[in-house]
C-alpha cells in the first residue's frame, strides 16, 4: 500500500508540472481581428496573417501567436485557409543562415507549413534591396515577387488581413 501511494504521489507530482509547462508553452494568444471574425459567424475564405517587425527575435513570439490564432480560427471554421506574409526586416530571420538562431520558432513553422497547410511567404522586391537571393531562405518559404501585392492577391481571394504585432507582455 505504500508503495502504492508513493507511485501516485509521484505521478501526481508529474502531472502538475507537465501542466504548468504546458500552459507556459502553449500559450493562447488573443487578437481583436481574429475575436470578431470568430464571433461574426461568417467564414472568410481565410485569413493572410501579416507581419511587419524590426524585432530581431520575431519569430520567438510570432510563430507560436501564428499557430494560436490558427488553431482558434480552425476550431470555428474548419475549413478556412491561413497565409502568412512577413516583409519587413522579420523576413531575413528566414533566411538559411538566420534561422538557426530561432530553432523552436523555426519548429513551429516548419509543422505549420508542412503540415497544417499554412502558406508562408515573404517579399522578394525588400529582399532584392538588401541583396539576399530567393535561394538564401530555408525550403518552407516562398518568395513572391511583392509582400504587399501577395496581400491583396490573398485579400482578391476573399482572405481578412490580420496585422500581427508584439504582444505588450513581450516588449
Amino acid at each position: 500500500m505504500i508503495r502504492f501511494k508513493q507511485t501516485f504521489k509521484a505521478l501526481l507530482l508529474v502531472l502538475l508540472i507537465g501542466t504548468a509547462y504546458s500552459s507556459v508553452y502553449a500559450q493562447e494568444y488573443l487578437h481583436p481581428s481574429v475575436t470578431r471574425l470568430i464571433e461574426a459567424n461568417d467564414s472568410p475564405t481565410g485569413v493572410v496573417f501579416e507581419l511587419i517587425e524590426s524585432d530581431k527575435k520575431t519569430w520567438e513570439w510570432a510563430a507560436p501567436m501564428i499557430k494560436s490564432l490558427k488553431q482558434q480560427l480552425k476550431e470555428k471554421y474548419p475549413d478556412i485557409e491561413i497565409a502568412v506574409v512577413s516583409h519587413g526586416s522579420e523576413q531575413f530571420q528566414l533566411t538559411r543562415k538566420s534561422a538557426k538562431k530561432q530553432k523552436a520558432a523555426i519548429s513551429i513553422l516548419e509543422d505549420l507549413v508542412r503540415n497544417e497547410n499554412v502558406d508562408l511567404h515573404v517579399c522578394g522586391t525588400h529582399s532584392s534591396w538588401v541583396g539576399i537571393p530567393a535561394s538564401s531562405y530555408i525550403d518552407i518559404v516562398d518568395v513572391a515577387v511583392s509582400g504587399p501585392a501577395k496581400i491583396n492577391d490573398y485579400i482578391n481571394l476573399g482572405y481578412q488581413p490580420i496585422q500581427l504585432y508584439k504582444p505588450s507582455n513581450l516588449r
